[in-house]
């Protein structure tokens, strides 16, 4: 697992391990601040990202959503809100792709 905020990394970290424990599900857990330290020769990739302040942007996307012509309770992952959102998390979706590419080109 990776986190860029170590004190919400423990958190999962720590909950991941009992969940694995209690369930007797012989997982092998891996955390770090660090992308790089944990993709190599990894089987399975799941990506959930949020970038910027999430809290100060989710609210302008809310913003964009709510003054478009597009006010629709999909509106929000479509129309120019989802267009925005999609645009700051891109980025940062290539970059673990390629690092993917590059240190678990085998992966799922």
């Amino acid at each position: 697992m990776v986190d860029l905020n170590p004190d919400g990394l423990d958190l999962i970290d720590a909950l991941a391990r009992r969940l694995d424990r209690e369930w007797d599900a012989g997982l092998t857990i891996e955390s770090s601040t660090r992308r790089e330290e944990v993709l190599p020769d990894a089987d399975f990739v799941i990506v959930s990202i949020e970038t910027g302040p999430r809290e100060g942007l989710w609210r302008r996307d809310w913003e964009i959503h709510s003054s478009s012509a597009c006010a629709s309770p999909t509106a929000r992952m479509a129309a120019p809100a989802g267009l925005a959102h999609t645009l700051r998390q891109a980025p940062e979706m290539l970059a673990i792709a390629h690092d993917m590419e590059r240190l678990c080109p085998n992966s799922w």
